[in-house]
């Protein structure tokens, strides 16, 4: 016997309601009343899985009675399925209008009275798995949208992560998240210098700094009561207030707040290299702009001892030739003594000379490094 399928006989006639019980109990647990306002009585406490209903009732009619299960949202949904001693067009009509799941006609064969109860049974098992399935889907549908809204949530801050350009900020953006996902908790970002803690009651409180700097080594994810910890190189993301109660969400949440903790350390590292390579650069055209300046130095040192020691040598020229009379030489002592002079001038010549390509090497130098400092 299918217990599940209960069938509930309404029929003002006790000899029918005898057969049909007889017909049906063998299979499924039967109730029988012999008017509507019993039945009503009876709905009040239980619920069949199908009414056999006359129609020609005193009192209360079938039609009535139908009308008023289906104007009633617990009982709408119990199939009908009347029983009438007339088989007349209009009868039948009268039924198919008042929405009822199927006529029999008394009297009946007990095999037509069982396969109308099984059809019915097959119809009802048929909805009741509709109806599993549609509840089914709209939540898995539920929980997709709020996936999505979990999910578009995070891809906010992720997109507004790459623009945060300080520690305050990007701190102030995770605490925000966690604001959206109705979570409370503590952010802690290190960069150079003084970590920072933040969390809706304050900055760097020392009570939170406190369990921030014991927690911080207890691994990568770890979990205490309700409390859930992310841990990464320079930021620590503690969660208060898990929602247990729910292990989908909660199980999402973590997915999440996962990703967005190593997309803030990811981001912190990249500003702390950009800072430093901000120093370097700041370094090199410091040393850039110092070479520069001791080269200019150097050229212009060079150019006044090359002129000087042109004023020198032509000088010394003058004077050693204006000697040579004075001395009282032979010619060929004095041709001697001024070809020795002229070789002389000419390798010191030569030396000037050098000087000036040397000075125009460390002009070039010196343009060269400007443009550097330049870019």
């Amino acid at each position: 016997m299918e217990s599940a399928f209960k069938v509930f006989v309404v029929d003002d006639d006790p000899a029918v309601r005898d057969i049909i019980c007889a017909i049906l109990e063998e299979e499924y647990p039967v109730q029988s009343f012999e008017s509507a306002e019993e039945c009503l009585a009876a709905l009040a406490e239980k619920r069949p899985d199908l009414i056999l209903l006359d129609i020609n009732l005193p009192g209360m009619n079938g039609y009535t009675l139908y009308r008023q299960l289906k104007n009633d949202s617990q009982l709408r949904q119990i199939p009908v399925m009347f029983v009438s001693g007339h088989d007349s067009p209009e009868e039948r009509i009268a039924g198919y209008d008042a929405g009822g799941e199927d006529f029999i006609v008394k009297p009946f064969e007990p095999e037509e009275l069982l396969r109308k109860v099984k059809v019915a049974q097959n119809m009802v098992r048929n909805q009741r798995t509709l109806a599993e399935q549609i509840e089914e889907a709209e939540h898995l549908s539920s929980l997709v949208i709020a996936s999505m809204d979990e999910t578009g949530i995070l891809l906010q801050f992720m997109s507004k992560l790459i623009a945060m350009d300080n520690a305050q900020e990007i701190a102030e953006g995770l605490l925000e998240l966690l604001h959206r996902y109705r979570l409370d908790g503590v952010v802690q970002v290190r960069m150079e210098g003084e970590p920072l803690t933040l969390s809706a009651a304050g900055t760097n409180l020392p009570l939170e700094v406190s369990v921030i700097e014991h927690v911080r080594d207890q691994g990568r994810i770890f979990e205490f009561s309700r409390r859930s910890v992310h841990n990464f190189e320079r930021v620590t993301l503690m969660i208060n207030n898990l929602p247990l109660d729910d292990p989908d969400y909660c199980g999402r949440l973590r997915d999440h707040l996962s990703v967005a903790a190593q997309g803030v350390d990811s981001r912190l590292k990249a500003l702390l290299a950009e800072e430093r390579s901000r120093r370097t650069q700041e370094g090199i055209q410091q040393a850039l702009e110092n070479v520069g300046n001791t080269i200019m130095e150097l050229h212009e040192a060079h150019k006044e001892n090359a002129e000087a020691s042109s004023v020198l040598i032509v000088g010394l020229q003058e004077t050693l030739l204006n000697s040579f009379y004075k001395l009282g030489l032979t010619d060929n002592q004095e041709k001697f003594l001024q070809n020795m002079v002229g070789d002389f001038m000419t390798r010191m010549v030569e030396l000037l000379d050098r000087g000036i390509q040397t000075q125009d090497a460390l002009r070039l130098l010196s343009n060269q490094l400007s443009d550097l400092r330049q870019n």
